[in-house]
């Protein structure tokens, strides 16, 4: 099983509501850190499935916002990973880069992308055992974690100190945002649920 106080996951639901429960995890992405774990590294994996988010720069500083609000301090790292090239504006692919989000492009089909995003997944995680750090995966697929592989590593990271999220595109960049682009959005809480297994 996962455990609820390894593994938060978002709802991933249509409905943006603040959370009134008495449970503190309820509007977290991570777990409260403790005074060791407030230099976490957090490890930020972006599913680009489309062009969605016109203004990366405001993207990233939503993300980082949220996590710095959650009490964490360490370095995040966030890529965002591409489908074919050729399909992707090169003036986009720039802008990413000059918001600080490295740009991966695979080629082949969504399962093609998952699949490279869950061996770099891996190999961040080898650089940072045994320490363990936060991952958050951004992505619209909702039924991400009915991918058998995708759901083995997770738990298989989840026990060993690594707290994962997931999380709609839209909770760093709803589309309100669009045309509020030059101010920063603070994205609101967001219900979440535990995943037992």
């Amino acid at each position: 099983k996962f455990s609820t106080k390894r593994l938060l996951l978002f709802s991933c639901s249509q409905s943006r509501t603040m959370s009134t429960g008495t449970d503190e995890t309820m509007d977290r992405l991570f777990p409260k850190p403790q005074r060791k774990e407030m230099l976490r590294s957090t490890y930020v994996m972006f599913d680009a499935e489309d062009f969605s988010i016109p203004d990366p720069l405001l993207f990233k500083k939503n993300i980082v916002t949220a996590i710095e609000k959650e009490g964490y301090r360490g370095r995040i790292k966030i890529n965002g990973y591409f489908g074919l090239k050729i399909t992707i504006p090169q003036d986009l692919l720039d802008q990413y880069l000059e918001a600080g989000i490295y740009s991966k492009i695979f080629e082949g089909d969504r399962v093609a992308r998952m699949n490279m995003m869950l061996v770099e997944l891996l190999f961040w995680a080898m650089s940072h055992y045994p320490a363990g750090t936060n991952v958050l995966i951004i992505t619209k697929n909702q039924k991400i974690l009915e991918e058998h592989k995708v759901r083995d590593i997770i738990e298989a990271l989840a026990v060993r100190d690594f707290y994962f999220a997931i999380e709609h595109p839209d909770t760093f960049f709803p589309p309100a945002a669009c045309a509020e682009s030059s101010e920063l959005f603070i994205p609101i809480a967001t219900r979440k649920r535990t995943f037992d297994g």
